[in-house]
Order: structure tokens, then C-alpha cells, then sequence
């Protein structure tokens, strides 16, 4: 008998079948004519089915087999995967997750704990435990700098990289050093693969010379930061700079090593809100 001669056997015997009986045939047609060349013949859809298509937006041509709902009919539909954001982009945990710090079997959580432990006499102690921190970390993996950078996670959820003003900028000069470049060109890549991440860059400086001056240097910097990550393609909606020159300093202006410390760049990556 022609598979098309078949279908419409079962599907005419379907009409008198009681409710699972119908579920069952239709469910088993489709599964055993996936590969064939066959039309599988669409069965009458009731009121109700037709009302609930319209207002679910169901196309029809994701539609292998259906039988009315009241019959409890199963529906075989081609796998659509639900949007994300941008194309290509990943979804992180949100701000709102509750599981947002344990979600750490990401590749990149992975990396960066390996990274954070096996580099013996490094300068820096990660705090990361979520999938975006350990992408971060993970970032690092290859740079130079690797043990200069601090890379801790915020109360608010975000993942703060503390750098070293000395291995991104000449004393006094806010261009990018050429030898940090693709150490930001790796951050850059990273936080711009998930989607609505949002990246704020914030400069400091120690506390000799003009405060004004600072405060002028500081800016300048964070945004030569943020202009490197639109140049790599990190949409510029999503970046901010700031600069806080001398006012917020993390160690003793008195001694060079503190005024080392305080002259630093930081970066501020955060998920999306919801």
C-alpha cells in the first residue's frame, strides 16, 4: 500500500479511536516518516486549537502533526531555540538569579579556577566563584600581566578588574601601552560574547602633582580604555568611563609603593540586570 494510502487509513480509523488512541497514532506517524519524502496530512483542527495557535503565534510550518487539544492529541513541533539577545551572544546568569555566584561550570569559570590556583607566588588572589569571573580570569590566562591583576567579584554582581596603572600607561600618558593591548583586546573578547553586558572603567591616580591635573589624567584613561573596546567591537551603548583622580586611593599616598597602588585603572564588568 502507498504511505500516503497509510496515513489516511490511520488517520480516518483516528476519527473513531478514543483520545489516547488518537494521541498514539499520531505521535508514532510522524516519528516513523521523519526521513521519508511523505507528506504527513495535517488533521482538522478544532476551534479551539485554531484560537490557541492565534494567540501563541504557532506558524504552521513548524508543524509536523496535530490533532485537536480536547482529545489530548500530542503536537510534534520542529525545535525552535528561544531568543537570547544579539545573535550569537551567551546568556549569563542575571542580577536576579538566586544562583547567580554558584554557576561556576561554565568553560570559563573552569579556566579561571585552574588559573587562579596554579600559578604559585603570583602577586594577585582571585575572589571569583560565578561563571562571569572565572570567564575573566580565564581571559587572562595568556597575558603577561596575568599575576599583576586583581579580578574580584562585587556585592552588586559585578566582576571588578583591578590593573595596574604602570602596565597600561607611560608615567603621565594616556595612550595604551602596545604590550597591554592584547591583554585588553582578550577582556574585550570575552564580556562581548554574553548578552547585555555592561562595562564602566574608572581611573585614579596617586596624589603628586595638581589635583586638577589628575583628575584630567584619570578621565583620559578610562576612556582611552573604553575607545580600545568599541575599536574591538564592544557595542559603545554599553561602555561608560570615569575618572576619580587622587579621591579615592587604596594605600598611602606617603610611600612609593603605596602611590604605586594607587595609580590604577579599574574595570567594572556587570551582567544584566534581569
Amino acid at each position: 500500500m502507498h504511505p500516503a494510502n497509510s496515513i489516511q487509513t490511520l488517520v480516518g480509523n483516528s476519527q473513531r479511536a478514543t483520545p489516547r488512541c488518537v494521541a498514539a497514532i499520531a505521535l508514532v506517524t510522524a516519528v516513523a516518516l521523519a526521513g521519508c519524502n511523505v507528506t504527513v496530512p495535517q488533521l482538522a483542527q478544532s476551534t479551539a486549537d485554531k484560537a490557541a495557535a492565534s494567540q501563541t503565534g504557532t506558524s504552521s510550518s513548524n508543524v509536523v502533526a496535530s490533532a485537536p487539544a480536547s482529545t489530548g492529541a500530542a503536537v510534534v513541533a520542529a525545535a525552535t531555540p528561544p531568543a537570547t539577545g544579539a545573535p550569537g551572544c551567551e546568556r549569563l546568569p542575571t542580577m536576579s538569579d538566586k544562583n547567580r555566584t554558584t554557576v561556576a561550570t561554565a568553560a570559563g569559570a573552569a579556566v579561571g579556577v585552574f588559573i587562579s590556583l596554579g600559578t604559585g607566588g603570583t602577586k594577585t588572589k582571585h575572589h571569583v566563584t560565578g561563571a562571569l569571573g572565572g570567564a575573566l580570569v580565564g581571559a587572562l590566562a595568556s597575558s603577561a600581566f596575568k599575576n599583576e591583576i586583581d579580578v574580584e567579584e562585587q556585592p552588586d554582581g559585578s566582576v571588578r578588574l583591578k590593573i595596574p596603572g604602570s602596565v597600561m600607561f607611560a608615567s603621565g600618558q594616556s595612550a595604551i601601552g602596545p604590550g597591554f593591548q592584547s591583554t585588553l583586546a582578550s577582556v574585550t573578547g570575552t564580556v562581548r560574547k554574553y548578552c547585555g553586558v555592561t562595562v564602566r572603567v574608572i581611573g585614579h591616580t596617586d596624589s603628586a602633582g595638581v589635583d586638577a591635573a589628575n583628575q584630567v589624567l584619570s578621565v583620559r584613561r578610562a576612556r582611552a580604555v573604553t575607545s580600545y573596546m568599541q575599536g574591538q567591537g564592544f557595542d559603545a551603548t554599553r561602555l561608560a568611563a570615569d575618572g576619580m583622580g587622587e579621591s579615592q586611593p587604596v594605600a598611602d599616598n606617603g610611600s612609593e609603593l603605596g602611590r604605586q597602588q594607587n595609580r590604577r585603572v579599574e574595570i567594572f564588568v556587570r551582567p544584566p540586570a534581569s
